[in-house]
């Protein structure tokens, strides 16, 4: 399995692979990464911007070059937006110009392929192109519109005409529709051969560095400098190791540069109450198996008295989108609900327009209420839940600020109070990441407390040279700011390259 592009250093083990780059998940973050570097190079089209700041920075660049060779910090001053990375908001402009203002105007880059500027690289996930969005519901509709989730190169609505559907304005489209465009992009992109599906990353080190063991990663490749530069495995700084889920054979990458884009979903976070992880057949963590339960439990319980079905209450924790979601498609089946949640003042995301998301707008209002005025729906806003048991009925022990403790009785519980990255391939030294957060004494989440990243370059702070991140990792949640972290990490590692490279590697 030897990949040295014909360099003479050859201590190498035979099981090993070299790449300039490892991109760690293979979700929207990883697919925007990998056009860029495959060659697929942004350039200003001079239209003009709405901020005529950003337009006469824009014209006083060097705008025939890309912006992969760009400043990217002058560009992006004075810019504001819904990210806190700078390039991020600018690639965002660029490519949705006003779209905060609701206007639909065209985007200011134009993408030229530079076949000879391919970075040799490699994208690795656990399912499908697409990440988590493959295993989502795909009846669902998106949160965001359908040209907030294209990725450079293939437009959303042009996608959308070459499959037979049905193309029309800017709107919220169907899940399933974004898995397909995903799963589609990758081919249509001719990205194919960096991409490899259905393997497990066990393994992310630094090679010689902070966390290798004698005989481990060192026995396998030599860490010493390739004093000509070249783009070869004497050149690693990193070895990723893993497996194939299909036929379990082990790989390991020895590449420059690891790029961190696994996204957000990868383990529910818990209550951590005693019972919670006791009874699976009704207690819930996952909103797809939430609903799957809901209509097992309706088929079961078809009676119906006063518009609502005879049952025990389900009982839904937390108070984001998710949750949201629950109580939706438990009204839908006509179910008693009890909500629990956290907050004191609930106020609908301020992301969401209310002629946009009407049915979000609902579920807030009804949770301000505390359930007046809607039947057979009750909100416990300020409330914890103490304990989870199963005897005589299934019970949720809640208790309120006061410290009144009330015991529901409950047909299913959703517990959607967010999820959190696994990280638990990097170092032990890492601390499945929370060492590389914004804020190191709490817990890494992508919302509140993102991996610290260097605003430019996308460099993961307090890392070891050659890792970043990138995505929900970077506090980048919605698709439409990811490119912006693409932008930054591709234009740091064709910044080196060309620093390192020689005329020949002899």
């Amino acid at each position: 399995m030897r990949d040295l592009n014909g360099c003479a250093h050859s201590t190498m083990s035979s099981d090993a692979i070299y790449k300039e780059v490892v991109v760690v998940g293979n979700g929207p973050s990883g697919l925007g990464l990998s056009y860029m570097l495959a060659g697929n190079w942004p350039y200003y089209n001079n239209l003009a911007h709405p901020d005529e700041m950003l337009t006469a920075r824009l014209h006083s660049s060097r705008h025939t070059r890309s912006l992969i060779h760009q400043d990217l910090k002058f560009l992006s001053q004075g810019l504001e937006g819904r990210s806190n990375n700078p390039v991020s908001v600018l690639v965002d402009c660029l490519t949705h110009p006003g779209a905060d203002a609701g206007l639909d105007t065209p985007q200011l880059l134009k993408w030229r392929p530079h076949a000879d500027k391919a970075v040799d690289h490699i994208v690795l996930g656990k399912g499908p192109p697409g990440g988590a969005w493959q295993a989502m519901d795909g009846n669902v509709l998106t949160i965001s519109l359908n040209s907030w989730m294209e990725l450079p190169g293939l437009e959303f609505r042009r996608w959308e005409a070459r499959n037979g559907s049905p193309v029309t304005s800017t709107r919220r489209v169907p899940v399933a529709s974004v898995a397909a465009y995903y799963r589609d992009y990758v081919r249509l992109m001719r990205l194919s051969k960096y991409f490899r599906s259905g393997v497990v990353v066990t393994s992310v080190r630094p090679i010689g560095g902070l966390a290798s063991q004698p005989g481990e990663i060192d026995s396998e490749v030599e860490t010493a400098t390739c004093h000509c530069h070249c783009h070869c495995h004497m050149s690693a700084r990193w070895a990723v190791e893993g497996y194939d889920t299909v036929t379990n054979a082990p790989f390991l990458y020895v590449c420059r540069s690891v790029v961190l884009a696994t996204g957000s979903t990868d383990l529910h976070n818990f209550l951590n109450v005693p019972g919670e992880l006791s009874h699976p057949s009704w207690v819930f963590h996952d909103l797809a198996d939430f609903e799957k339960a809901l209509i097992e439990l309706v088929k079961e319980n078809p009676g119906i008295k006063e518009g609502y079905r005879t049952v025990d209450p389900v009982c839904i924790v937390g108070a984001g989108l998710s949750a949201a979601d629950a109580v939706l498609s438990s009204r839908f089946h006509s179910l008693p609900i009890i909500h629990i949640f956290r907050r004191a003042e609930v106020s609908p995301e301020r992301t969401l327009p209310e002629n946009m998301y009407p049915e979000y707008h609902k579920v807030h209002q009804m949770m301000r209420s505390g359930g007046e005025g809607y039947p057979e729906y009750s909100a416990f806003p300020q409330h914890k839940v103490v304990d989870i048991s199963a005897g005589d009925g299934k019970k949720v022990t809640t208790v309120s600020p006061s410290g009144l403790q009330v015991v529901h009785q409950v047909s299913l519980m959703a517990v959607l109070i967010g999820s959190r990255p696994d990280l638990s391939f990097l170092p032990p030294e890492f601390q499945d990441g929370q060492t590389l957060a914004v804020d190191p004494e709490r817990t890494l989440d992508c919302r509140s407390n993102p991996i610290s990243v260097d605003p430019w370059s996308h460099s993961v702070s307090g890392a070891p040279v050659g890792l970043y991140a990138m995505g929900p990792l970077s506090g980048d949640n919605f698709v439409r700011f990811l490119l912006g972290g693409a932008l930054a990490i591709a234009s740091d590692i064709y910044s080196e390259r060309k620093e390192l490279s020689p005329p020949h590697c002899i």
